[in-house]
């Protein structure tokens, strides 16, 4: 029994790991610090990128890497966010065109105006992204004329039509956003007056 009670009074304590356990040792620079010890004042120090543990340069890089990142994500999000405001996408690209936005808000304009038997240039455009749309695509329907045409997303395209000889408010629908046709605002009215 004794050789037990020997055998554990010679074995070392094991170390827990809690900084006030561990024995206190000096530190190698004689306890001055590391400007002190690299003979570096602190204005140096911070102008080489190491900190107070001495640590290297490749910190300071690290930052400015996570930084430029970090700017890059926001841009992009504030550009496609403001994807509507950039450039002037309200403007039709031929000049007897009307241009007429299809987006998930619904149709702008909300109404079209024609006279009885005109020929119409709408510019279809959007800027909304496939993943919004069913299909990938807006539609522009209008059951009374006889009008079935298709937007892929983020487009534009000129379609022609002849309003009819009949004065008039003709409803044209977008069937693929938003609730589709029976929603309100995915309408716009085609008025035909003399």
């Amino acid at each position: 029994m004794d050789q037990f009670r020997d055998h554990q009074r010679r074995r070392p304590a094991r170390p827990t790991g809690r900084a006030a356990d561990r024995p206190r040792t000096a530190a190698p620079d004689g306890g001055r610090g590391v400007a002190a010890a690299s003979g570096m004042s602190s204005k140096a120090r911070r102008a080489s990128g190491a900190d107070a543990s001495g640590s290297s340069p490749r910190v300071g890089v690290r930052r400015l890497a996570y930084g430029l990142v970090a700017v890059v994500v926001i841009g992009t999000g504030v550009v496609l966010a403001a994807a509507d405001l950039i450039g002037r996408r309200d403007e039709a690209s031929a000049p007897e065109a009307i241009p007429v936005r299809l987006s998930m808000a619904g149709f702008d304009p909300a109404i079209i105006m024609a006279r009885p038997g005109e020929r119409l240039a709408i510019e279809l455009w959007t800027t909304d992204s496939a993943l919004h749309l069913e299909g990938g695509v807006h539609t522009f329907i209008s059951d009374e004329l006889g009008i079935h045409e298709e937007l892929p997303a983020e487009s534009r395209r000129i379609i022609t039509l002849t309003a009819p000889e009949r004065p008039g408010d003709y409803d044209v629908y977008c069937d693929t956003c938003c609730g589709g046709r029976p929603n309100p605002a995915m309408h716009a009215v085609l008025r035909v007056e003399a």
